[in-house]
C-alpha cells in the first residue's frame, strides 16, 4: 500500500517553480530508494502535456506523477507544503493556472494495475477534505504531516 513517510515530506519549502518542487521531491524519493533520478524528467514532461493542478475545497494542490516503470522502484509519495504558492496548470482547464500551496508527487508503477488504481484513489480521496488539507498545510514537521496523511490513506479500502 502507498504510504507517506516523514523522510519524504518537505515543510514550508521555498521554490520558484513547479519544476523545482518536482525535482526536490524526486530527490527525496531517490534518497529513500523509491525512484531513480530521471523520474523528475518523466514527471515534468508529463506535467507539460497533462497538468495536475487541482482546485479543492481548501487550497489548490498539485499531484504530479509519471508512468515510467523503469524509474519507479517502490510505490511512494513525496509531499511538500510551500512557503509561497507556485503556478501549476489546472488539470480540468489547462488554460488556467492555479497558485498551488501543496504538492504530492506520486510514484507508481503500472506493473500491478489493480494496486495502481487503488493507490490513486487513496491519494485523490484527500482532495474534498478541506479540514485535512488545512491540517496538512499547517503541519510543522514531516512526522506530523505523515501521521495525518497516513491515517487517511489507511481509511480508504
Amino acid at each position: 500500500m502507498l504510504a507517506v513517510t516523514k523522510e519524504n515530506v518537505l515543510i514550508n519549502v521555498e521554490v520558484d517553480s513547479s519544476g523545482e518542487v518536482i525535482r526536490l521531491l524526486t530527490d527525496l524519493l531517490v534518497k529513500s530508494g523509491c525512484v531513480k533520478g530521471e523520474y523528475a524528467d518523466v514527471v515534468i514532461t508529463r506535467e507539460e502535456q497533462y497538468p495536475t493542478g487541482i482546485s479543492t475545497a481548501g487550497l489548490p494542490v498539485a499531484i504530479p506523477h509519471g508512468f515510467a516503470d523503469d524509474c519507479v522502484l517502490e510505490p511512494s509519495v513525496g509531499a511538500a507544503t510551500l512557503a509561497r504558492p507556485v503556478m501549476f496548470r489546472n488539470m480540468f482547464n489547462p488554460d488556467e493556472e492555479l497558485a498551488v500551496g501543496m504538492v504530492f508527487l506520486i510514484a507508481l508503477s503500472s506493473k500491478d494495475k489493480n494496486e495502481l488504481a487503488k493507490d490513486l484513489e487513496r491519494v485523490m480521496s484527500i482532495l474534498p477534505d478541506a479540514d485535512l488539507l488545512s491540517r496538512l498545510y499547517a503541519a510543522k514537521s514531516g512526522v506530523e504531516f505523515a501521521a495525518a496523511m497516513g491515517s487517511r490513506l489507511e481509511e480508504v479500502p
